[in-house]
């Protein structure tokens, strides 16, 4: 077998024909594919290659020789140039909002192709969600050597300072103001809910002595793995999505904005159709986003959802608001294969799923065919697991009606798509 022939390290002249769900172009170069970040498909680029492996290689941009007409000024200076690296947060601000929109519909569409063995998808096109630029209510930012906040450089821990962030909410943009730089703190989250006006800071201490902001009515909480986190009030985060107020503490998630929870509601709801009188598994539950919807909306619902503090609020949001969720503080996957097992539970006629990134997999989606639910609402955050799952429902019976991607992350190549498999 001949040896592997190396690509050439000096600047080359190559095409960007390709676009990659994790945000970048990729060039052809010896039939090798290059993976190059910061490039739009139709783009002649200078670039060099950095790392060279048996089937790819990556590549560093060094000059847009001829720009794709969807390019644009990035709108924030702190987004990576041609040649000069930057805050690894944003990898999609160089391509107009219409175009970044454009590109995730193909990646969906070309994910549940190539990896979900579908010859022709059924997917809308990518749907704005609220503003392009200032909707972040949180956001987590790591600390320079000197004290400075900032984002990491793609792929690196190299820190760029970042004192104004555009896609903060000016509610969290003024938390990062109050939290200020040279902290103590190795590591700073904040989050700020306009629609409660409650806000919270979790800070991994650094090596020396910490000096927060503090204020009257400031909380300083220790959580078992060491992190501080410091909140207004009494402690409690809260949002009102759909006209159902959430609380949450800062260790339970929710999403990034709230125009996106608000979107994802809407969605849910109307790819899962009448649910009055039905059983509805709500997997990976969370506070209750869904749930509590489809509880208003006449459904018998049960939430799953394995982190102890979400399920309890969400038992106490249902509470609150005068619905009936009954609320198992579990993985979903024992409670799954349970239920498939000796479990005497009624099986779901509908069951809404919000796995993690990594997709349900293929034990859950398993045990979930197996009870033959009529409908499949799956939310996914991630394209190629949104894809593997496909391809387990697929072989299980299931059929995908319908993907509708949401531009929930902006100016990121991060998407969401609410996809509806029925038997």
């Amino acid at each position: 077998m001949s040896p592997r022939r190396a690509l050439p390290r000096e600047p080359l002249t190559a095409e960007i024909d390709g676009f990659t769900h994790g945000g970048e172009g990729v060039a052809r170069v010896e039939g090798k594919a290059v993976f190059v970040p910061d490039t739009l498909p139709g783009e002649t680029v200078r670039l060099r290659v950095t790392d060279d492996r048996k089937r790819w290689a990556r590549g560093e941009l060094l000059e847009v020789l001829t720009p794709s007409a969807d390019r644009v000024e990035p709108p924030c200076p702190h987004a990576p140039r041609p040649g000069r690296p930057g805050c690894g947060g944003c990898d999609l601000q160089h391509a107009h909002p219409d175009a970044q929109r454009h590109l995730k519909t193909r990646v969906v569409r070309e994910q549940l192709e190539r990896l979900g063995g579908l010859a022709d998808p059924p997917v809308a096109e990518c749907r704005p969600v609220g503003p392009d630029l200032g909707y972040r209510t949180h956001a987590r930012m790591h600390a320079d050597e000197d004290g400075r906040l900032g984002f990491h450089i793609a792929g690196t821990h190299d820190v760029v300072p970042v004192a104004v962030c555009p896609k903060l909410t000016p509610a969290a943009q003024a938390v990062r103001e109050e939290v200020g730089d040279d902290t103590g703190a190795d590591e700073v989250a904040f989050r700020a809910h306009p629609s409660s006006g409650t806000s919270a800071i979790t800070i991994v201490p650094g090596p020396g002595g910490l000096e927060l902001p503090e204020g009257p009515s400031d909380l300083l909480l220790t959580q078992p793995d060491g992190r501080l986190v410091t909140m207004r009030g009494d402690g409690i985060l809260s949002e009102t999505v759909a006209g159902h107020t959430l609380d949450f503490d800062a260790t339970s998630f929710f999403q990034v904005s709230h125009e996106g929870a608000e979107a994802l509601v809407s969605e849910v709801l109307g790819a899962c159709g009448e649910v009055s009188g039905t059983l509805v598994w709500d997997l990976y539950a969370g506070v209750g986003l869904f749930s509590l919807p489809l509880a208003a909306a006449g459904a018998e619902v049960v939430a799953v959802e394995g982190h102890a503090p979400a399920a309890s609020f969400a038992e106490a949001n249902a509470a609150r608001a005068g619905l009936a969720v009954t609320v198992l503080a579990e993985p979903v996957g024992e409670m799954v294969a349970r239920a498939r097992g000796v479990d005497d539970r009624d099986p779901p006629d509908v069951v809404v799923l919000d796995p993690p990134r990594v997709g349900a997999g293929p034990e859950v989606v398993a045990d979930l065919a197996a009870l033959a639910p009529a409908a499949i609402v799956y939310v996914a955050c991630d394209p190629a697991a949104l894809a593997r799952d496909t391809k387990a429902l697929a072989e299980a019976g299931y059929r995908l009606q319908a993907a509708q991607p949401l531009d929930l992350f902006p100016m990121t190549h991060h998407i969401e798509v609410v996809a509806t498999f029925r038997r």
